[in-house]
């Protein structure tokens, strides 16, 4: 398990993050859906994975990557779940919010010489 970044792994488990954080699993449900106000885990770790994904997709060096790559690197198994989760987050498609961050941020145009 990444030990900065354990949602980015695509199996990700309670268990898992419990085993590493050595707590019984009921206890990181109970931070989870308590302290954190999350419906439950999966639903915690897929915003994560949103938030991690969001920024790849503004970031101009990862412009040439798929979406698809961009759903792995960010700890999804596929793209469908991907997108599902990406547009309940934002509203928007992947690609739509890639197509935004474009418009939004304009790359600047040389001075005149």
């Amino acid at each position: 398990m990444r030990d900065e970044s354990p949602y980015l792994e695509p199996e990700l488990k309670v268990a898992d993050l419990a085993r590493s954080l050595q707590t019984p699993d009921y206890k990181v449900t109970r931070a989870i859906t308590a302290s954190l106000q999350q419906p439950n885990f999966n639903r915690y770790v897929n915003a994560l994975r949103v938030e991690h994904a969001k920024a790849l997709l503004r970031d101009p060096r990862e412009a040439s990557r798929s979406i698809l790559l961009i759903a792995l690197d960010s700890g999804f198994a596929s793209l469908g779940p991907f997108n599902r989760a990406f547009k309940a987050d934002t509203g928007m498609t992947p690609r739509a919010w890639r197509a935004d961050g474009v418009v939004s941020n304009p790359q600047p145009k040389p001075a005149p010489a």
